[in-house]
């Protein structure tokens, strides 16, 4: 894979002498949001990933950041980078791969290595599979949007067009792929600073499967002739079918649980 590459440099000096060279500490960054884009064809993959991400609306959308091993400094090399484990959903067989490099701004996996699952982790995956399924479907919903709301959401497209600055926010960060999503083909979340609250918030929805025939129901009932649903059927769904169920505090908990669950083999050591 072919990556767009970063070179930020620190001054280690404090003062600058104008008419002197000045030794700088180089740091490069690759664009991995190239991988990211890649649709999964088969399976389920989980990656963990060290850098930093440029959140635009507030939250990171994929734009990351990943280091180059070979310019960090020589106590940080020991620091992953980048670990992603694949998954056959045919037979749960599991392979991890991990230690990257880049050479001629590619990247390449240097290890992997075979991985058992436990009864419990297959039950995890399964069960993130169905709610991203439900989260790709909601999140690919056509709403009518009120005047009103619409001249709210043009002042937040200054974001989108570079007219507000974009943060850039150094973390680590989980990324879920499966066939069934849409562009971008990816689930991310900020790991390093998640709200730990959510773990004892229980989830008070319909069963999984019973949720997403209901949702495919709703959309079927409330689409009208231009392929859009009306903006208070919209919002009514989603308050009493999403929110008020904890549906992505659940999400985001089974994540945190399989992460949790799968051990050294997710660890950036």
């Amino acid at each position: 894979m072919r990556a767009v590459k970063i070179i930020l440099c620190f001054l280690i000096l404090q003062t600058i002498i104008f008419s002197k060279s000045i030794e700088m500490d180089k740091r490069v960054y690759y664009h991995y949001a190239q991988n990211l884009v890649q649709k999964l064809e088969t399976g389920f993959e989980i990656q963990k990933v060290r850098g930093y991400c440029e959140f635009t609306t507030g939250e990171c959308l994929g734009s990351l950041f990943i280091t180059d091993p070979k310019s960090l400094e020589w106590g940080e090399r020991n620091i992953g980078v980048l670990v992603k484990l694949n998954v056959d959903l045919s037979n749960f067989k599991a392979k991890r791969y991990w230690d990257i490099s880049f050479k001629d701004d590619k990247l390449y996996f240097n290890k992997e290595s075979d991985v058992m699952l436990k009864d419990s982790d297959k039950e995890r995956i399964k069960k993130i599979k169905k709610m991203l399924i439900i989260h790709n479907t909601i999140k690919n919903i056509a709403v009518s949007i009120d005047e009103a709301d619409e001249i709210i959401r043009s002042s937040e497209d200054d974001y989108l067009f570079g007219i507000e600055e974009r943060r850039k926010i150094f973390s680590t960060y989980i990324v879920i792929k499966i066939p069934e999503l849409s562009y971008p083909y990816f689930y991310i979340f900020d790991y390093g600073n998640v709200d730990t609250a959510v773990m004892v918030k229980e989830y008070a929805g319909r069963n999984l499967d019973e949720l997403n025939k209901y949702l495919k129901q709703f959309i079927a009932k409330n689409t009208d002739k231009e392929g859009k649903i009306p903006q208070k059927k919209y919002n009514e769904f989603m308050e009493k079918e999403i929110y008020e169920t904890n549906f992505y505090s659940e999400l985001t908990k089974e994540i945190l649980e399989l992460e949790k669950d799968l051990g050294n083999e997710l660890y950036l050591y």
